[in-house]
């Protein structure tokens, strides 16, 4: 629950530890999950220009969004893009959301938002002569008894009924009628603003943080007891990253910090590595992935978010060489990993066995702390935060990542040009500029309803790889060649290698290839389905080397840009093929 105090205008973490210290509260409510954020100078100003977008009235926004007041912003979902709920001296003033088709932000007005409009006779406003404003309804010109309507169709209007009892808003549609999409009964305008800031709020919630503070450290104290594995702190120069790291150094435990490169971190992300150095003077173990996804990305084509081979090419596989070597008998991962932040990360427990890193026990801190308890914490402490939070990016980590929303990736092609600009590059190779400039590129099947009613168009562009099954045989094309040599060697996982046949305690499978297409025949679909994984391995490689660390023999190593199995260690278990993003991505899941 978040309420605000309405004396010092700034937010209340916790009513019972503020009584005494306010003398009037309001909850305030917010869609669930209900993870509240900070918004910076740059996401007021984003903020502002939504509500000019809508409205063409500069004193409008300045007048809803202030400059010198504590605003909150909650992810939303039920637009085609970014959005987010608005909040305003604990009230919910209204949505903030990026328009896929005008490529800008845009603003839905709401409740005191909307009273505040009629009253103040600001932006769009209409009076209407009906005692009720039904959702759906359309409202005709002879029923407006004042107002100032929009220009253009689709633009939102405040609506009140003429006793003043109900407001909603609506939109403009063709024949100048106005479409009601939300009515409610009237709320009073905005009340009068005081200033404040995220300093006031941290100062004024300091003992709820101090509370959370003192039980995040025992739990981290009680996970390094219980495991006696050495800590390491995943630090990925992240606001919630930053948090666990302060915890882990109250905590008095000894650490190590790993951070690591994609190769596609923002560059403040970089400074702010230098920084951390600093301040707790430590040494950060980095796993960098180069240029890999550079590389991979010519063989496996653009990621996509129900195809996020990069994941474990740029991240895991970094992570687990730079890792397992030095801590070979496992190792606790304390991450910033919040329940908060999805409804997915909401069902993950708070410690738990890596699926990805072998030996690691995951330990998640802030599982239960929201995005505005972790700022306020860092608030309250002064801690060197990451710069690019000011830039508006509310989440950050790899700047072109198919998980960004199009409004994200517009503010990094501003931001970061050289990047963006490499990575259009790449994109133009499979798709056209119309996907991608609305982003399409981000999904490999069905595009979701909500972006393509907009678009037109159901599924973005074909893999590298299509399987399909003919009877128990299975059918193959691959874009790239597959290296024979290699097959072989992989082939020696099954059994015995033998004149374009390979002999298993399962069956004889035989492969066979010509102009781009395989067939591999065996009475057993599971092995061919297995045989089809190592031939598209042979192929397309990401150098990500998960099968070479995860092989629990050590039967498979990797000599230069060679594969080598040794017969006599493989147990034949085949966990190579479920770690491996190109038979993963590109075979099985490709074959449901």
């Amino acid at each position: 629950m978040l309420y605000w105090c309405q004396d010092l205008n700034l937010p209340v973490l916790d009513l019972k530890k503020a009584t005494g210290k306010c003398g009037e509260f309001i909850e305030v409510r917010l869609t669930q999950p209900a993870d509240p954020r900070p918004a910076f100078l740059s996401d007021i100003l984003t903020t502002r220009e939504a509500i000019v977008n809508e409205f063409s009235d500069a004193k409008l926004a300045e007048v809803l969004v202030p400059l010198n007041e504590v605003v909150l912003l909650n992810k939303i979902p039920g637009y085609a893009d970014q959005a987010d709920e608005v909040v305003v001296r604990g009230r919910l003033i209204g949505h903030r959301f990026y328009d896929i088709l005008e490529r800008r932000w845009r603003f839905r007005p709401l409740y005191e938002a909307v009273a505040t409009m009629i009253k103040e006779r600001l932006g769009h406003w209409a009076i209407v002569d009906m005692s009720e404003l039904p959702e759906g309804y359309d409202i005709h010109q002879d029923k407006i008894t004042e107002g100032v309507l929009p220009e253009e169709k689709y633009r939102h209007v405040a609506l009140s009924t003429k006793d003043g009892k109900i407001h909603g808003v609506a939109k403009l549609f063709r024949g100048r009628r106005l479409h009601v999409v939300k009515s409610w009964r009237a709320k009073p305008p905005l009340p009068p603003g005081k200033p404040s800031s995220l300093k006031d709020a941290a100062e004024f919630n300091r003992e709820h943080i101090e509370e959370l503070t003192k039980e995040a450290v025992k739990f981290i104290r009680e996970i390094a007891e219980r495991y006696k594995k050495p800590v390491v702190v995943s630090y990925s120069g992240g606001k919630d990253s930053l948090v666990v790291l302060d915890l882990v150094v109250k905590s008095g435990v000894k650490f190590y910090v790993f951070f690591n490169d994609t190769g596609l971190e923002p560059p403040e992300t970089y400074e702010n590595i230098k920084k951390i150095q600093e301040y707790y003077g430590v040494e950060i173990i980095i796993g960098s992935a180069g240029d890999r996804f550079w590389r991979a990305i010519k063989a496996f084509g653009p990621p996509a978010r129900d195809y996020r081979w990069c994941c474990k090419v740029i991240k895991l596989g970094p992570t687990t060489e730079a890792l397992k070597s030095r801590f070979p008998q496992g190792y606790i991962s304390v991450v910033g990993q919040r329940g908060a932040e999805s409804f997915q990360r909401a069902k993950l427990p708070r410690v738990s066995q890596s699926k990805w890193v072998a030996g690691a026990i995951v330990a998640a801190p802030l599982q239960n702390w929201t995005a505005l308890e972790v700022w306020l914490y860092i608030f309250l402490y002064g801690l060197p935060y990451n710069s690019a939070y000011e830039r508006g990016f509310d989440r950050l980590g790899c700047v072109v990542c198919p998980a960004n929303e199009l409004a994200e990736l517009v503010l990094v092609a501003k931001s970061y040009p050289e990047i963006y600009e490499k990575m259009e590059e790449e994109l133009r190779r499979f798709f056209s500029e119309e996907d991608i400039r609305f982003g399409l590129w981000r999904w490999r099947g069905k595009i979701p309803g909500d972006m393509a009613r907009y678009i037109k168009k159901e599924k973005g562009v074909e893999l590298p790889v299509d399987v399909r099954r003919e009877g128990r045989d299975i059918l193959i094309k691959i874009n790239v060649e597959p290296n024979v040599e290699i097959f072989k060697q992989f082939s020696k996982m099954l059994g015995e290698v033998k004149d374009g046949q390979i002999v298993t305690k399962s069956g004889v499978v035989k492969v066979e290839g010509k102009d781009g297409i395989w067939r591999i025949s065996t009475e057993d679909g599971k092995l061919a389905l297995d045989v089809a994984a190592l031939l598209v391995r042979s192929a397309i490689c990401g150098d990500c080397n998960l099968c070479v660390y995860w092989c629990p023999t050590g039967a498979l190593k990797k000599v230069e840009n060679r594969f080598e199995v040794d017969e006599k260690k493989c147990m034949r278990c085949l966990l190579c093929n479920s770690v491996c993003p190109a038979a993963q991505y590109l075979v099985y899941r490709n074959s449901e």
